[in-house]
């Protein structure tokens, strides 16, 4: 539960963080929306330790950066990828090697 309040609120304070970036504005605030849940999805699973459910979330935080990919700019796609599956190596191999595949791309 401390690892889900820990990143919940880390990326309340990332989304919140007025940034230099290109998106701005009513996009900026969805895609920030979409990140906490999708960053709150994937800590739940890791604190209950539901590998097949944070496969599933894993799966959803890759597509949500390949929607919002020309948005983030190929370097922060990818430092959200490692970044996330840094969190999850410990508790799942094949998703730590999912967001790692997934970041090769950029």
């Amino acid at each position: 539960m401390k690892t889900a309040s820990a990143s919940l609120l880390a990326a309340i304070f990332l989304a919140g963080c007025g940034g230099s970036g290109a998106v701005s504005g009513p996009l900026k605030q969805e895609m920030d929306a979409k990140f906490v849940v999708a960053d709150t999805n994937i800590a739940t699973m890791e604190s209950f330790r539901n590998t097949a459910s944070l496969e599933t979330a894993t799966q959803q935080y890759i597509a949500l950066v390949h929607e919002y990919a020309d948005e983030l700019g190929p370097a922060e796609a990818k430092r959200r990828l490692v970044s996330e599956g840094d969190k999850v190596g410990g508790y799942c191999l094949p998703c730590k090697q999912m967001f790692y595949d997934a970041a090769r791309r950029y």
